[in-house]
């Protein structure tokens, strides 16, 4: 399925209705599955307020997702399909989901450990040509804040699909077995949360992608 990344901050004042636009992909994931993803980055942070989702290495993907496109520079929001900036979001436009799959992926919950490190088997095969990385996240949604310094001061901002850990393999053929380990961050709730897979080829274009609730609750 497609891949929608949106990078955005709770310090940036022209995030809000990215975010918006983002949660409401959700409503129609039954009938046009989409694997989505927001990662907050913390380069805003100094103008006043600390975003709490935010990791340094997230604006570091950034960058490579900008130069994988052929851009130069990044900016929030910003938004991503399939390795390629999307900016039609702006008017509201949904993604297209007619995204032919390149290999065949199979995940497999192996443990969800009471330190919360859960660790997944996975499998994939097929003839794509270049795979090139394996990515494996955790989002969560249902999430929120109450911004108190900052351009958004004063405002509650929801958020959903917020990338809570991640975590990047290489791969040299489209058949491969491997395991990753995520962990859950303590103020995660394992109800609200996914694992997002993708496999995507050296210009971070999408091979194929799934979804699976981490739990049934």
């Amino acid at each position: 399925m497609p891949v929608v990344e949106l990078f955005t901050s709770e310090g940036c004042s022209s995030c809000p209705p990215a975010d918006r636009w983002l949660s409401g992909l959700s409503g129609e994931m039954r009938s046009s599955p989409l694997s989505v993803l927001a990662y907050h980055v913390d380069y805003w942070d100094y103008i006043g307020w600390r975003d709490r989702f935010a990791d340094p290495a997230h604006g570091r993907r950034h960058q490579r997702h900008v130069a994988a496109s052929g851009g130069r520079i990044r900016y929030t929001p910003q938004v991503f399909v399939d390795g390629r900036e999307y900016t039609a979001w702006r008017n509201g436009t949904r993604p297209a989901t007619n995204l032919k799959p390149q290999l065949s992926l199979e995940a497999t919950l192996t443990s969800l450990a009471p330190d919360r490190v859960i660790k997944l088997g996975l499998a994939g095969g097929g003839q794509a040509s270049h795979p090139a990385s394996l990515t494996v996240a955790l989002t969560e949604n249902s999430l929120s804040s109450e911004v108190a310094a900052g351009e958004n001061a004063g405002r509650r901002l929801a958020h959903d699909f917020v990338v809570r850990d991640i975590a990047d393999q290489a791969l040299a053929s489209a058949d491969f077995r491997t395991e990753v380990a995520l962990r859950l961050p303590p103020d995660a709730q394992p109800q609200l949360t996914s694992v997002v897979v993708i496999v995507r080829d050296r210009q971070l274009r999408t091979l194929q992608s799934m979804v699976m609730p981490l739990c049934d609750g």
